[in-house]
């Protein structure tokens, strides 16, 4: 029978050096709205101005000017401006699943929760309001200071905010999120190696047909697709770190050819590696990768 998939796995994309990704949004409540998603990283939603309503697995929150929400690892959660006329401004920080992993292996058997240290609560505040400032002021430096923002909260999460998580029965056997999360997990792992779609649905125990449908509608991507962006990502990161040619970084990454690398960077980025290094002088980040 048909399931009625509600859940999206979202992919954050971002170099295994760098903390994750930071955005700053100024726009109407309505253009806030996110669909029901999930992803294996931190991510901390803080509130400029207006109201956000954040739902975390099922409970209503409403974060007003000046305060903050954090995310926990495979928390189901969406978001949207309480009023969808009035603007909200938001700052979205999102950590590196890979950055958290390499400080702290066990990260994931924890949840943070800021009502335990109130003092570090606002500690995490003004590190907050210091990335905000460092983006709209700009200037030298820009990404180091962010970096070492994001540093420096994940430092206070990590030693003065973590709890044993306590995630419910309902979540833990979730079938919409364990098969996905199982089928990443070996994709991340065994990208370098031929991956069939025959191999990875007997991996997690379904039928091709239907691993085909299910991981696409819960990843916004086909398998091939996401594949494909893991090993674009990590073929990219040998060229840039490395100065490898284009072909041996294709086939060290998995990629069957050079032809099917530069396939897929045109897919990201609507033109070939050399166009793009012609135009803009420099190979691109791994952090720019957007979303197939």
């Amino acid at each position: 029978m048909a399931k009625n998939y509600r859940y999206k796995y979202e992919i954050v994309s971002a170099d295994d050096n760098l903390p994750g990704k930071v955005f700053l949004f100024d726009k109407p409540g309505q253009e806030c709205y996110t669909n029901k998603h999930w992803h294996k990283n931190i991510e901390i939603d803080y509130v400029l101005k207006g109201d956000l309503w954040v739902n975390i697995n099922g409970v209503d929150l409403t974060v007003s000017a000046g305060d903050y929400v954090v995310v926990n690892n495979d928390d189901i959660h969406q978001t949207c401006g309480k009023d969808p006329d009035k603007n909200v401004k938001y700052l979205v920080v999102l950590y590196s699943f890979n950055f958290i992993k390499a400080y702290f292996e066990e990260f994931e058997e924890y949840a943070f929760d800021m009502d335990m240290d109130k003092l570090a609560k606002t500690e995490i505040k003004a590190h907050l309001q210091n990335i905000v400032k460092t983006i709209e002021e700009g200037g030298e430096f820009t990404e180091l200071k962010i970096t070492a923002a994001m540093t420096e909260i994940l430092i206070l999460l990590c030693t003065r905010c973590r709890i044993k998580s306590q995630k419910t029965s309902q979540e833990l056997d979730h079938e919409d999120l364990e098969y996905a999360k199982k089928a990443i997990d070996y994709i991340k792992l065994n990208f370098k190696e031929r991956i069939t779609l025959g191999e990875i649905s007997r991996h997690v125990g379904l039928t091709p047909t239907y691993f085909s449908r299910y991981f696409k509608q819960n990843t916004r991507k086909t398998f091939k697709q996401y594949l494909n962006l893991i090993r674009l990502e990590h073929a990219l990161r040998d060229i840039q770190t490395s100065g490898i040619s284009e072909t041996r970084a294709a086939v060290e990454n998995g990629f069957p050819s050079v032809k099917a690398f530069i396939a897929t960077f045109k897919s990201v980025y609507n033109c070939t590696l050399s166009e793009y290094v012609k135009q803009y002088q420099d190979i691109p980040s791994i952090s720019e990768i957007r979303r197939i």
